[in-house]
């Protein structure tokens, strides 16, 4: 019974040292395969993939083509706008020279018309120096390039108009005060040739222009007034009188008439 449980004993014993060896070869195994494979895993770590290059490198990439193109497209708009400018200076300086040539024609066309004009005024008043030396009419008295004479009958403003216009004259028309002075030597009141007529307050002389209400030689400074005084004649008074004042158109007087010389 005793030789049976020592064997048994031997028998554990050689169980359990087997068993330790199996164990520390197991051991022995995974130890080696993990530093394999940490050494594998250090070797492929160190050799970079050829097919996938870092994020970095592509990044970097990305931000230099990037670059790449804001400066191209700079360099473009600058190139446009630069070519732009150069064509609007051109057209500028075209416009400019075309302005300076018609200015230039202008300048010429100018004084050729101007020259024109003094031509014109020079023989105009040889003209009318020449013609201011013929005389009068019988019975006209002369003034100046006109000719006076009182009509042969009384009348309404009208009828004494009439009656010049027949005899190639109309009623006078006063145009400096030197004339003024020389009408003076008329007796009476005779009719001169302005009215109000047409339009009240607007006095206007049979050649149609106009005779202002302030006029120095109305005889109260300004004209009477009222829609029965419409006719312009000579002011009575001491002579001379270089006075007019508006009166009546129906009231009977003679006209003073006159022609120019120069017509």
């Amino acid at each position: 019974m005793a030789r049976n449980t020592q064997g048994e004993r031997e028998e554990r014993i050689v169980d359990n040292y087997a068993t330790s060896e199996s164990l520390r070869d197991q051991h022995q195994d995974c130890v080696g395969t993990e530093g394999s494979s940490n050494t594998l895993g250090t070797v492929r770590s160190q050799q970079p993939d050829p097919v996938s290059p870092p994020r970095c490198q592509i990044r970097a990439v990305v931000v230099l083509l990037v670059l790449l193109s804001v400066a191209l497209l700079a360099g473009l708009l600058r190139f446009v706008v630069q070519h732009k400018t150069v064509c609007m200076d051109r057209d500028v300086e075209q416009l400019l020279q075309r302005l300076k040539n018609v200015t230039e024609q202008h300048k010429t066309v100018s004084m050729e018309v101007e020259q024109l004009l003094q031509r014109l005024k020079n023989v105009t008043e040889q003209r009318d120096t020449l013609l201011c030396k013929q005389e009068c009419r019988g019975g006209w008295d002369k003034f100046g390039c006109k000719c006076y004479q009182v009509s042969n009958a009384l009348g309404s403003w009208n009828k004494s108009r009439e009656l010049c216009v027949s005899d190639g004259a109309d009623l006078v028309v006063v145009e400096s005060k030197e004339e003024m002075d020389f009408i003076s030597r008329y007796s009476g009141a005779p009719w001169l040739g302005a009215t109000d007529e047409a339009s009240e307050g607007v006095w206007r002389w049979v050649d149609g222009t106009v005779l202002s209400v302030d006029n120095p030689s109305w005889r109260r400074g300004k004209p009477d007034g009222g829609k029965n005084k419409n006719c312009l004649r000579r002011d009575r008074g001491r002579q001379p009188n270089n006075k007019w004042t508006d009166e009546s158109c129906e009231d009977y007087r003679y006209g003073l008439c006159e022609y120019h010389l120069m017509t």
